[in-house]
């Protein structure tokens, strides 16, 4: 197809470049290594001595790197062709490494970054018009607000937050497995509506109705997982996904070759995934997560890319929607006037052993986590 013969073309320039950079320079014989040709063949049996050192070869860390760049323009390409009739762009954006590359893709095919207009195949006159997106809700913790801020400032790309109301959905609310969905279906319909809103100047001017294609960081991995019903409201709302061929070990490695500087930050999941199902989504409930969760960062100096949860378990379960590799300490186990809620801490192994060997640091974590409801 004409993608692969884009993909292998770049491959093949990318190779070719790290093959001159790595090629010896021929030298020719002297007098003394001719004539010793001539007439000594022993001297093919004797072993060969480098003399010249070759500190300029590429390691395999270039190698793999040439590779991953040439793969990433493949990608710019292919989210060009994807979106080349569309007027505005726009990226459902979180801060979060999928769509942090995403927004990165949708900026480099549209936004300004590498080549012409002529060469992005925009026409004299075509109106372009790229942005991402975020959504603010009780669901974001303020911290993941201002990575978002940091990141599109990175990338180059505008961004705009706009404000959600799936709060107001009781289905949402509920929270009872649809959650996700009805926040997408939010989400989508709010950023379409607005971004329609904005270009209805254009289309006033123009003969040709305006066209809005949003994207979002879906990933390879992602569509294998089938809790994830928001990819539902995705494809319900024409959503375009550039990586959805790629999994997210590969989407880190092509963040970090593009220079996004939370590549290996841990996942950033919404704080309604906190709860589990059958506790309310309350806006008093995602603020109590969020302080516990900024409380447990403190106390145990959790850096950025490694992972911890507060979980709100319900009264039924001591389930919810932990990650496989959940390694938890629980407070609250009945409920009582220092906890309200029964919670789980979601630790790293080293952070969970350091919390199992000091008991000042239950302790401590243990009125964090009261005060947090």
């Amino acid at each position: 197809s004409a993608d692969r013969a884009r993909f292998t073309k770049s491959v093949s320039a990318a190779m070719a470049t790290l093959a001159r950079a790595n090629a010896v320079p021929s030298r020719a014989p002297s007098a003394r290594a001719s004539l010793r040709s001539r007439e000594s063949p022993r001297w093919i049996t004797r072993p060969k001595r480098w003399s010249r050192a070759t500190t300029n070869a590429a390691s395999p860390s270039e190698y793999d790197d040439a590779l991953l760049a040439a793969e990433l323009e493949s990608l710019v390409e292919d989210t060009r062709a994807a979106g080349g009739d569309a007027h505005t762009h726009v990226v459902a954006f979180s801060g979060g490494v999928d769509s942090s590359l995403c927004a990165y893709l949708v900026h480099a095919a549209f936004g300004g970054v590498g080549g012409s207009d002529e060469e992005k195949g925009i026409g004299a006159g075509a109106k372009k018009n790229a942005y991402a997106a975020v959504g603010v809700s009780p669901s974001l913790p303020s911290s993941q607000l201002e990575m978002a801020r940091n990141i599109a400032q990175s990338i180059g790309i505008p961004l705009r937050e706009v404000h959600t109301n799936e709060g107001l959905v009781p289905a949402y609310v509920a929270n009872e497995g649809e959650s996700c969905l009805h926040c997408k279906n939010e989400l989508y319909a709010t950023l379409n509506a607005l971004a329609l809103d904005a270009e209805s100047g254009f289309s006033a001017t123009s003969k040709d109705p305006v066209l809005v294609l949003m994207y979002n960081g879906t990933n390879l991995d992602d569509r294998a997982d089938p809790t994830r019903l928001g990819l539902m409201s995705a494809a319900a709302h024409g959503v375009y996904s550039p990586l959805q061929n790629t999994p997210k070990e590969r989407v880190r490695q092509l963040a970090r070759v593009a220079g996004l500087p939370n590549w290996n930050l841990a996942a950033a999941p919404c704080l309604r995934s906190r709860l589990a199902f059958g506790v309310p989504a309350l806006e008093s409930t995602l603020k109590d997560v969020e302080a516990a969760e900024e409380a447990v960062r403190e106390i145990l100096r959790v850096r950025p890319e490694e992972n911890m949860r507060v979980r709100v378990l319900s009264d039924e379960t001591g389930g919810g929607e932990t990650e496989e590799t959940a390694m938890t300490v629980s407070f609250g186990e009945e409920k009582n006037s220092v906890f309200s809620k029964r919670a789980a801490l979601e630790l790293d192994p080293h952070h969970l052993r350091a919390v199992e060997l000091d008991a000042s640091l239950r302790e401590a974590l243990r009125e964090a986590l009261a005060r947090c409801g």
